[in-house]
């Protein structure tokens, strides 16, 4: 589908990346966000995801990455309005009136976590399909999938009987709840290994795939459970390999730095500003990895400067 509105591109990247650095809305901040919004509604999120894996297989060439462990996040986007379609989460007890809600996989490798894709989730259909439509992904763009850490809004009977049949090693964070799992922590000393079964409906059939249930206690005020198929011998290494997922940087307070806000309730145009959002760490972790290093503000100030020229250049025209 070809637009006929004509954007500024120079322009619009230059608002887009201080909008980025300022963490503010575009609108506060260019004259040209009510055309960018219509040229991006006009779009398609397909297009928008296809231009983003083409800049992670790029990244994943230059890195020379082929063997992955990945790890599986959710980030809501606050949403201040009445209005509610199917991917506008109500909220309740919450300062803000309802939620966008993202899940993202991202690439862990010397102690970062590299943006890979995100997609947007839609009410009621939770987090399985989107995690397995991830993962299938994410099979295209490495030889091996060798390890995925997932938190405890994956642990999902669904995405479980996925992993274990495509035979993908996860270690899934397990919430403590009443009955099987009780029992299992009040069998545990220090570390036990209990086989589970699980069930869930799927197009009118059932299904009951089975998950190892490992719970470690004594190194921490609260036991860690865990679904998972890797074998470990200690406690230590289920909870040091489950935390890499937390890398040492403090990714997702990196990530917050460059967040594009928007009032828009249109999910495509929320979808695209977070994209751009984690394209612009994606460049910031390649840059100082084959580069040079600079703090992530700084990057977007160098960023910023670069398309001010080329915006500046195009308005002498």
């Amino acid at each position: 589908m070809t637009s006929s509105i004509i954007l500024p591109l120079n322009g619009i990247s230059f608002f887009l990346v201080k909008a980025a650095k300022a963490n503010s809305y575009v609108e506060t901040l260019g004259e040209h966000a009510d055309s960018l919004h219509e040229w991006i509604k006009k779009g398609y999120e397909e297009d928008f995801k296809r231009a983003f894996e083409i800049e992670v297989r790029k990244a994943v060439r230059q890195l020379h990455v082929s063997y992955a462990m990945l790890a599986f996040d959710t980030t809501d986007e606050p949403f201040y309005g009445k209005t509610r379609n199917l991917h506008v989460f109500n909220t309740k007890g919450e300062k803000y009136d309802g939620l966008f809600k993202f899940i993202s996989v991202s690439l862990i490798m010397r102690n970062k976590q590299i943006p890979l894709m995100s997609l947007p989730v839609m009410v009621g259909e939770g987090n399985a399909k989107p995690a397995i439509n991830l993962l299938n992904y994410c099979l295209t763009l490495f030889k091996s999938i060798r390890l995925a850490l997932f938190d405890r809004g994956f642990y999902i009977a669904e995405l479980i009987d996925y992993l274990e049949a495509k035979n993908l090693h996860y270690i899934i964070r397990v919430p403590e709840k009443d009955g099987t799992i009780e029992d299992f922590v009040t069998q545990t000393t220090e570390l036990g290994k209990f086989k589970h079964q699980m069930k869930y409906s799927k197009a009118k059939s059932k299904w009951k795939p089975s998950t190892t249930i490992v719970v470690c206690k004594g190194l921490d005020e609260y036991p860690w459970i865990f679904a998972t198929n890797a074998h470990f011998r200690t406690r230590a290494e289920y909870i040091w390999y489950y935390t890499r997922r937390w890398q040492i940087e403090t990714n997702f307070r990196v990530e917050d730095e460059s967040k594009i806000k928007s009032k828009s309730a249109k999910h495509l145009i929320r979808y695209f500003y977070f994209l751009v959002s984690q394209l612009l760490r994606l460049f910031w972790i390649v840059n100082k990895n084959l580069n040079y290093y600079v703090p992530f503000k700084k990057y977007l100030d160098i960023i910023e400067y670069e398309l001010l020229l080329n915006h500046l250049d195009v308005d002498r025209v």
